[in-house]
């Protein structure tokens, strides 16, 4: 059955990265770039101006509130899979990267939205109603789905408040039993509940 998979990154080493990144993370990143834009035809959305190259290019989109708001469907597709592969599978870049949980199912994370009152396919006030559905630095609208999304990221403080959410959710967890309760116990909870307190960016992976 598909659903998530759980990561976590140091959340200072992959703030530098977007704050204050060096000469040779933004040639990594720009590396990354490059593969997306030929396999999403996107090198409208990364047009580089006069004098510059890709580096620039990366840089003023990382500096960017939003970094997907201007961009087209592909362009988001493109961008999203740099983020990811520099999070995922980049150790050049050294952002602590770490496997929290090897899969968690829908209906687990469906059941905890259903306690917490959060829409499926909308981003509320509710913290855990972000899981899945929120790239860094991108602006969901609050309801529908972004067939193109194919990860989260949570900051710790986000993070915290899942964590307390899921907490108030366990009498529905344990009424559940079974598979659900068992992932609840055993994947979920114990992924989300160390990342806030080791200072930790939560990194969920969509799995289809």
């Amino acid at each position: 059955m598909a659903g998530y998979i759980i990561y976590s990154l140091d959340w200072d080493k992959f703030r530098d990265l977007v704050e204050r990144p060096t000469q040779q993370q933004l040639a990594t990143l720009a590396g990354l770039l490059t593969d997306s834009l030929d396999e999403y035809g996107a090198g409208a959305d990364f047009e580089a101006e006069e004098g510059e190259s890709l580096t620039d290019v990366v840089s003023r989109r990382l500096a960017l509130p939003d970094w997907y708001g201007d961009l087209s469907d592909e362009g988001k597709c493109a961008w999203q899979d740099v983020i990811f592969g520099a999070c995922l599978n980049c150790d050049d870049l050294d952002l602590g990267f770490r496997a929290d949980s090897d899969g968690v199912y829908w209906d687990v994370v469906e059941a905890a939205w259903k306690h917490l009152g959060a829409p499926p396919n909308a981003i509320t006030r509710v913290a855990l109603s972000a899981f899945g559905k929120r790239p860094f630095r991108y602006h969901k609208r609050k309801s529908g789905h972004d067939d193109w999304v194919n990860h989260s990221m949570h900051p710790p403080d986000e993070v915290l408040r899942m964590r307390a959410e899921l907490v108030s959710a366990a009498p529905a967890f344990e009424a559940a039993g079974g598979d659900v309760r068992e992932q609840y116990e055993d994947e979920l909870m114990p992924a989300v509940a160390a990342v806030p307190d080791e200072g930790r960016l939560l990194f969920i992976q969509v799995d289809t």
